[in-house]
């Protein structure tokens, strides 16, 4: 049947690079989609909606196949590759914003803005994979978020391609714009249900001309770290950087990549800041007895980078789960965590951007069929939310964390939040083919199922 199927859509897609293909995303889900389609204009990705929705068929749209929380994950789809919508519009240094398409990398459009001295903030670990379009339908963070935010922050105005196959523009290319409801941040992390982002206006500034001042902590235990962290905020101390690393993550880097990152009982935490509050934190750091070395911040990240290879390698699986809780219950949330590794006997490494509450602690399995690794996952997910903090703060819901997305909105908002968001949905995309099966739309329904 989907052969019979491909052979007519590609009839219908004459003039549009296309193929016939299976694609395997980060978490190594299959996707095997009806076709796979390649456009180049936003004119053929319109084209694309309306002969999906003519057909009756899902679209997923894929930009670099780095998506966490299981995005993309949708058979007899169309699927749409934004590989060849990778270009830069404009960048226009005096009004500070940069118009691209969403199949551009992200480490590439930076290194095409610094070389002009500008650059957006926001920097996923995933960088030099991920592509634009993907951190704005995600809302991506990263490590710069607490001083920069998330790229929420960043979008200015987007063109979108809606279900009925229309054209739109939302927002406008500068920063004070008060026409109307803000429908840039309705599409800005809805993570490709409403819409189809075909280009991007993001806002730009000028790489800081300060001095940088980073330097790496040595932790007794983690407590320590989270002392350190709201002190330094107290201290009205802005904070660029702070990554933190326990030791079990430490060792497993050091053993596969022959790396020198000191093993300490409590972790590390790489803080990074302006050398104008220099003596401010050295000042908290000798109060609270933490050795600490002033190191290379580039180099001392790139190290920390290799922290997901290097716990596959040694465990063969990981999932990395991702969290948000308030300052003040970080640690609560850490010995939550150490309290569930236990009872499960399943190894939890713990990373984190630890001064804005977002933790990733990573499951550490042999098998993605161990029957404990649900459970696990969405028990993190739970801490979260019994301390009042989200289940996610930048990885996005797709369909994993659909349920726990429910139980944050039920316990925090009321289950009215959620019907709201659906009845969204229901407006944009009527007949539901935009990346159906997930987010609002899967939560949604499994509160009908429990409800009855």
């Amino acid at each position: 049947m989907w052969i019979s199927l491909s052979e007519n859509i590609l009839r219908e897609l004459d003039g549009i690079k296309c193929s016939l293909e299976e694609r395997t995303d980060f978490l190594n889900n299959r996707v095997r989609p009806v076709v796979v389609t390649y456009p180049s204009r936003t004119e053929e990705v319109a084209k694309i909606v309306n002969i999906a929705r003519e057909h009756g068929l899902p679209i997923v749209v894929w930009g670099g196949g780095t998506s966490l929380a299981g995005h993309l994950v949708c058979d007899g789809c169309i699927l749409i590759d934004m590989k060849f919508m990778d270009k830069i519009v404009e960048i226009n240094d005096t009004e500070w914003y940069v118009r691209v398409q969403p199949g551009l990398i992200l480490s590439k459009l930076n290194d095409e803005l610094k070389k002009i001295g500008f650059f957006i903030p926001p920097e996923p670990a995933s960088s030099f994979a991920c592509s634009v379009g993907g951190v704005v339908n995600n809302a991506s963070g990263g490590m710069r978020s607490v001083r920069y935010g998330t790229f929420r922050d960043w979008v200015l105005a987007l063109e979108v391609v809606l279900p009925s196959g229309k054209v739109i523009r939302v927002g406008e290319p500068f920063v004070k714009n008060r026409a109307g409801y803000d429908l840039v941040h309705l599409f800005v992390g809805s993570e490709g249900t409403l819409g189809i982002v075909t280009e991007i206006w993001f806002k730009i500034i000028p790489v800081p001309e300060e001095v940088k001042y980073s330097i790496m902590m040595e932790l007794s235990d983690f407590r320590q770290g989270t002392e350190i962290i709201r002190e330094l905020r107290k201290n009205r101390v802005v904070i660029d950087v702070a990554e933190y690393m326990d030791g079990l993550v430490a060792k497993t880097i050091n053993k596969h990549f022959n790396t020198n990152i000191p093993e300490s009982v409590g972790g590390t935490i790489t803080l990074s800041s302006s050398s104008t509050y220099r003596e401010k934190i050295e000042k908290v750091l000798r109060q609270h007895s933490i050795t600490f070395t002033e190191v290379d911040e580039d180099k001392t990240l790139s190290e920390r980078a290799l922290a997901g290879l290097a716990l596959k390698a040694e465990w063969n699986e990981r999932v990395s789960e991702d969290i948000v809780v308030p300052l003040s219950k970080l640690d609560e949330a850490f010995m939550k965590i150490k309290e569930l590794e236990e009872k499960s006997g399943v190894k939890i490494a713990i990373l984190g951007h630890i001064a804005d509450g977002n933790l990733h602690p990573n499951i550490l399995i042999s098998s993605r069929d161990d029957p404990r690794l649900t459970k696990i996952y969405d028990e993190i997910g739970r801490i979260a939310i019994v301390l009042g903090g989200s289940i996610s703060g930048e990885h996005g819901i797709g369909y994993m964390k659909a349920d726990l997305m429910k139980e944050q909105l039920t316990a925090h908002n009321g289950i009215e939040v959620l019907k709201i968001m659906n009845d969204i949905k229901g407006c944009i995309d009527p007949h539901h083919f935009m990346n159906p099966g997930k987010f609002v739309e899967l939560a949604w329904s499994r509160y009908l199922i429990n409800k009855d």
